[in-house]
């Protein structure tokens, strides 16, 4: 992990668990689920594997959160 997306994970979503549903992303990136199901299917954010049900890293939530910042 470089060292601003560790920092990133010291400040931003402190409030969430370190494994997220997507009823979570929608809440934190302000999306409908549409969206939320899009992002992860074209694998902007990496998935963690659960059966039927959608987990994501917060790390990788950030590490998303921040590309997008860097890209506008």
């Amino acid at each position: 992990m470089n060292e601003k997306l560790r920092d990133a994970y010291k400040l931003m979503l402190k409030d969430y668990p370190d494994i997220l549903t997507t009823k979570d992303l929608r809440k934190i990136l302000n999306l409908d689920s549409r969206k939320v199901y899009e992002i992860i299917h074209k694998g902007k954010i990496a998935v963690i594997p659960c059966g039927r049900t959608i987990r994501v890293a917060k790390i990788s939530v950030i590490a998303y959160m921040l590309d997008l910042t860097i890209a506008a």
